[in-house]
């Protein structure tokens, strides 16, 4: 498990210095490898392997607030982390807890297979 873990993080942080963007724009719909490349830190919080989410992730929270300023953004945010959380084993209710853990002022809906995108609202 923990050679998977690091596998998967060394992969994230690949994707993240391929994907980075230097600036975030509201108006710009947020991509699923940014989005994924923010989030993937959370994952040792989500699924029940850590008690706490890491600064990091806390870090990736904070740059996902900043991408979901529209509804639009939402949707998509929602839609690529419902895509890529299907292969993991990880607690809904984890995932909506990061915000208040990490201090980011952000509705994070718990996402699981059953949630409709299209009607979230992440209230910021």
């Amino acid at each position: 498990m923990a050679n998977k873990m690091t596998c998967f993080l060394g992969y994230i942080a690949v994707l993240t210095l391929l994907f980075a963007r230097s600036t975030l724009c509201a108006d710009t719909a947020p991509s699923c490898p940014d989005v994924v490349s923010y989030t993937a830190p959370c994952l040792p919080y989500i699924s029940h392997t850590s008690a706490s989410p890491s600064d990091i992730c806390c870090t990736g929270v904070q740059n996902v607030a900043n991408m979901a300023m529209t509804h639009d953004n939402q949707v998509s945010i929602c839609s690529c982390l419902k895509t890529e959380m299907a292969a993991f084993t990880y607690d809904p209710a984890l995932v909506a807890s990061l915000p208040s853990k990490c201090a980011v002022n952000l509705n994070f809906p718990p996402i699981s297979s059953d949630t409709d995108c299209s009607k979230i609202s992440f209230g910021n």
